[in-house]
Formats: C-alpha cells, sequence, structure tokens
C-alpha cells in the first residue's frame, strides 16, 4: 500500500495547554482508522491539520501529490438561501477543480443520499437531512482519504445505517472520529486513540473498536508491569547514590548518569500512567423518592399543530427503571420527553406525577450555553462555590470531577470543544438532586471513557431514567425496556434494542417478512439449502461484479448527465447493497449452523 499522507513531528497548542507534540505516523491506501481520543484531546485539531484547513506550530503534514481529500466536518456551514443543488456543488468546490462535472456529481449525490427534490432550500432541512448531503457529496467527489468527523450525529437510525453501507464499500482510505462503538467495530479496520498517556502521544492498532479494546488492555497493564520493574530498580540506584560512592572512574561516572536517567525515565512512566487513570467522576444526588408510582401517564397524545405523533399512550414509571424511546427523526421521541418533564402539555390524556417529584432534563441544546461566559461563572452562576449534595464545593473542585482543567476554567465556553460543551452540560445539570432523569441524546461528542462512566452511573441509579439516544451500546446497556414509536400515533413494547432492530429490519426486507412469518418447530436445527450454499460460494465475485458495474455506471454519467444513466446508476447502487445484505444473511445462517 502506498503512502498518502505522513505526520511528522507535529506540534499544536490550544491557548496555553499542548494538544499533542512530536507526532508522526503514516496513512496508507485503503487504510479504514477510527480515531478515538478524550474529549478536547485535540482529535478534530488533528483532522483540520491533515486536511489542511490549519497549521502547526512545528513539524509537518506531508500529502502524496494530487491528494484528492474530502473532510466532512462535525458542523455543516451551508448558506441557508442555498438550494440543494447549489450546496452540494459548493461542497464539490472544496475537494474537486473540474467545476463541468459539478452538475453530474451533485445530481448524484442528491440522489444517493435520498433527496427528490433538488432545488428544495437548504433551510428546510434537519440536522440529519444536512449530515446526509455533506457525507453523500463526500462520497461521489471520488477521493483517496475521507476525514469524517462524528458524522453519525444527527442521523436517525436510517442514517447510520446508510452510512455504514457506503463505507462498506468504500475503496479509499477514510479516518472517521465517532463516539458510537458499534458503528466503529463495523465500519473500521484499525483503531488509533490520542491522548498524552502514551509514549508516541497515541496508541494504534490493527483490527476494530473491540480489538483495540483487548490489545489496549494489555498494553496499559504492560505499562504498569514497566512502572513497577522500574520502581524497584530506581530504588536500588537511589540507594547507592546515597551511599555516596564517589565518581572516579569511568564505570562510576556512567553508573551515575544512567541512574539519573532511570530516574527521568520512572517519571515520565508513572506520569503518562497517571493520565491514563483519569476518569470522569460523574456523580447523582437521587432526591429520594422511592414510590413505586412516579409517573403515570393515562391515554396521552402528543404533536404540534394538528399533527399527532404519540396517540393513547397509558404506561405507568417507577423507580429502578431505565425506559428507552426508539423511533425516526420526528417520530415524537422529544415531544413525549418535554411532555413527561411537564416542560409541554400533552394534546390530550393525563399526566401524574408524584408528590415532590424531581426531575432533571437534559436536552444538549449548546445553542442555549452563554458562549461570552466562562466555564468558571457557568457552573458557579457568578458565585465561587456550588452546593452538591448538601455541601459547598468550589466551583474548580467541581469541575476537575468533569476532568476540567484549572487552566481552562476561565476559557469562554465558545473556545471548548463539542465535547467539553457537553460534558459541562452534564455538570450543570446533575448539580440538581433528582428522583427522574430525561436525557435526550446525551452522548452526542462526548468521549468513549466519559460515555462509559455514564452507563455506570446511570446503571446504578435508584430513581427512573428515560433515555433518547443512537449509540446502540450505549442503550443495550443501559435501558431495561424500550418504547418505539412510529410518528403516526402507533407505539410498541420492546424487551430489547436488538428485536426492535430486527423487526425493523424485516419489514423493509420482504424476504426476511417471508422468513419469520415461518417459524422453526421446537428444537429444530437451521439448514442451509443447496441453492443458498451456491450463493455463498460465488457472492464475493457476484458482488465484484457489481461494484464494477457500479463504477462503470458511475463513469457513464459523469461522461454526460441523463436521467437514464442516472436511473442505471442508482439500479447498480441498490444491486450492491441488495448483495451485502444478502452475504450478511447468509453468513449469519452459517454461523448459527455451526454454533
Amino acid at each position: 500500500m502506498s503512502l498518502l499522507l505522513s505526520v511528522s513531528n507535529l506540534k499544536k497548542t490550544a491557548g496555553t495547554r499542548t494538544l499533542f507534540e512530536g507526532l508522526s505516523f503514516g496513512l496508507h491506501e485503503g487504510q479504514r482508522l477510527g480515531l478515538l481520543g478524550a474529549n478536547g484531546v485535540g482529535k478534530s485539531t488533528l483532522l483540520r491539520l491533515l486536511s489542511g484547513d490549519d497549521v502547526p506550530e512545528d513539524g509537518q503534514v506531508s500529502r502524496r501529490k494530487s491528494l484528492r481529500l474530502a473532510h466532512i466536518h462535525q458542523v455543516d456551514a451551508f448558506s441557508e438561501s442555498l438550494s440543494l443543488t447549489e450546496a452540494a456543488k459548493q461542497l464539490l468546490s472544496n475537494i474537486r477543480s473540474d467545476e463541468d462535472q459539478f452538475d453530474v456529481l451533485a445530481a448524484t449525490a442528491l440522489s444517493m443520499a435520498g433527496f427528490e427534490n433538488f432545488d428544495k432550500p437548504v433551510s428546510e432541512l434537519s440536522g440529519g437531512w444536512r449530515k446526509r448531503l455533506s457525507l453523500a457529496v463526500g462520497f461521489v467527489s471520488d477521493p483517496d482519504l475521507m476525514l469524517l468527523d462524528e458524522p453519525t450525529n444527527h442521523l436517525d437510525w436510517d442514517g447510520i445505517f446508510w452510512l455504514e453501507g457506503l463505507l462498506r464499500n468504500f475503496r479509499r482510505a477514510f479516518v472517521v472520529i465517532s463516539h458510537d462503538r458499534s458503528f466503529l467495530n463495523t465500519v473500521c479496520q484499525q483503531t488509533m486513540e490520542l491522548g498524552p498517556q502514551y509514549k508516541d502521544g497515541y496508541l494504534r492498532f490493527d483490527g476494530n473498536y473491540s480489538k483495540f479494546l483487548e490489545l489496549k488492555q494489555a498494553h496499559l497493564e504492560s505499562q504498569m508491569n514497566l512502572q513497577a520493574t522500574m520502581s524497584n530498580r530506581a530504588r536500588r540506584e537511589i540507594e547507592w547514590l546515597r551511599a555516596g560512592v564517589k565518581a572516579r572512574t569511568t564505570k562510576s561516572q556512567s553508573r551515575i548518569k544512567e541512574a539519573h536517567q532511570l530516574i527521568d525515565d520512572l517519571g515520565d512512566v508513572k506520569a503518562r500512567n497517571q493520565v491514563g487513570q483519569s476518569k470522569v467522576q460523574i456523580k447523582i444526588e437521587h432526591g429520594g423518592k422511592l414510590s413505586k408510582k412516579l409517573i403515570d401517564l393515562k391515554d396521552v397524545r402528543v404533536g404540534y399543530d394538528d399533527r399527532v405523533l404519540v396517540q393513547g399512550l397509558s404506561m405507568t414509571l417507577g423507580p429502578e427503571t431505565c425506559l428507552g424511546l426508539l423511533g425516526d427523526n420526528g417520530s415524537g421521541k422529544t415531544t413525549l420527553l418535554k411532555a413527561i418533564s411537564d416542560a409541554k402539555k400533552p394534546m390530550a390524556g393525563q399526566i401524574d406525577y408524584a408528590e415532590s417529584l424531581r426531575i432533571i432534563y437534559f436536552d444538549q441544546k449548546r445553542e442555549d450555553l452563554p458562549r461570552d461566559k466562562s466555564l468558571f461563572e457557568y457552573l458557579g452562576d457568578g458565585a465561587d462555590h456550588v452546593v452538591f449534595q448538601d455541601s459547598s464545593v468550589h466551583v474548580a473542585a467541581y469541575a476537575s470531577h468533569f476532568l476540567f482543567p484549572v487552566e481552562k476554567l476561565h476559557f469562554p465556553i465558545e473556545k471548548l470543544s463539542g465535547g467539553e460543551q457537553a460534558r459541562l452540560l452534564i455538570a450543570k445539570v446533575l448539580l440538581n438532586p433528582a428522583d427522574v432523569i430525561i436525557l435526550d441524546e446525551p452522548t452526542n461528542d462526548l468521549d468513549i471513557d466519559t460515555i462509559q462512566v455514564l452507563e455506570e452511573v446511570l446503571m446504578d441509579f435508584p430513581g427512573l431514567v428515560l433515555l433518547v439516544s443512537h449509540d446502540r451500546f450505549f442503550m443495550s446497556r443501559v435501558c431495561h425496556r424500550f418504547l418505539t414509536l412510529d410518528g403516526k400515533g402507533g407505539w410498541e413494547n420492546y424487551p430489547e434494542m436488538e428485536q426492535w432492530l430486527r423487526d425493523r429490519k424485516a419489514k423493509e426486507e420482504p424476504e426476511a417478512r417471508v422468513v419469520k412469518a415461518k417459524p422453526k418447530p421446537s428444537g429444530s436445527k437451521v439448514k442451509m439449502s443447496y441453492k443458498e450454499k451456491r450463493q455463498l460460494e460465488t457472492i464475493e465475485k457476484d458482488i465484484e461484479v457489481a461494484e464494477s458495474d457500479l463504477e462503470v455506471a458511475q463513469s457513464n454519467l459523469e461522461a454526460g448527465y441523463s436521467e437514464e444513466k442516472l436511473q442505471l446508476l442508482q439500479s447498480a447502487q441498490s444491486k450492491v447493497e441488495e448483495l451485502y445484505a444478502t452475504w450478511e444473511q447468509l453468513e449469519a445462517k452459517k454461523e448459527e449452523m455451526q454454533g
């Protein structure tokens, strides 16, 4: 694999803080790299340096000549007055120079994203559809390297699965920042974590996120063992130095030098290990309400204007429960949460609450943050201390539990990273005691370590938790049951998330519905037909042929636009997606037979 770009001795600071120094690594053709790291460690900054949108204080980023690079930012910057076609062409101008192809490529991107009216104004798009537009343009621009910064943020379930399919079929290299562990497991073949706890400034292994965790754990254990070994050696050398041996010989001079070097190296290892063990300390003060019935919904209807999103919902919610809400964007999840939190009245029905019930609601509207205020001013509301768990705590001490260093206390909020702003919102909300915690997309932009701590805290919380998130790993781990909404008034209860995902997929695939309609007799073994066996033997070749046809269709469209060529391209795309779906089904059946 040839080298696409290399990073040599890179240094970058943010204010007075060094993000990384002496950072060196390379990216090669076809690599599919997941980029991890704590909030504020410099992940987004690194992508900007790789793309050339930012420059380092020291070091160099060397890119292959004529490298075509697409950078999909966390926040989409579209002019609200543009049409979809105009916005797509604007994005293309950042990646390609052949303007004569922009009309064709823009139409291809919009079709790939699922748009029908290409003249629709950008101002009418939701966050999820804006993200789809950016991503689709990135793919059709045919980059050698794609840089994706939290691409699943704002996407609904269909959008996430759509993106996973595109990345699985993408033959070029990409680097993706994401906190979605299921997503990383699905699309990445290499994983790299930035952080000062690592000697080279990062840790990188072949394998997806799950494999990386295994290798990372082994690495951390080896570092702790190294610290113990170096400590023992240093102790002996310090005793020797204290004995007052005079450096009269070359040998003793050399040993003194080596002893001091060992002590310095031990200090570095200890410092790195200490950083690696630092975790966010999220604590929730329980309001003390232990009634079996905290919230009671009776024939509740919610929606807006004349549109009904949820109809006839009746359920009783009590403590030691985490209920996850599932459904597409616009299906009514947030609207229902607002009704339950008493922030919005239902259209009909009744919601009763236990006496003196305390509810905290986290909706992560970062636009509500006072961006010109400092972290210190926001947390303390102008005071030096906050009250937490009936005790007065200095703002700096409370902020330190959420890994905000002293030097960031007086940063204006607008200078904080997206993940740090999300962490700040959580810190502010959790100052209040609660019997009920309502969380609407709490994991957006949080680093994985913080999400894992949040998981543990929510699992131990004795009250009621209501949760909306597109993080499958997070939801599956925390929630006891799920309420699914279809956005048309209908709703359904599910005991587990995977069952809902299977049912959802089955509804979209007629063949899957037929299979589901004929359940296996109890005790019967899964069997694969002769036709299925033959199909499994040839399907990889079929996929190669289909992908080749897709490339031809793309080239034909680029040579000259027509509706017929666009339809052929869409048909070729569908064929590739269908073959990959069939392959996954056959492989799953094969594994079930072997299991």
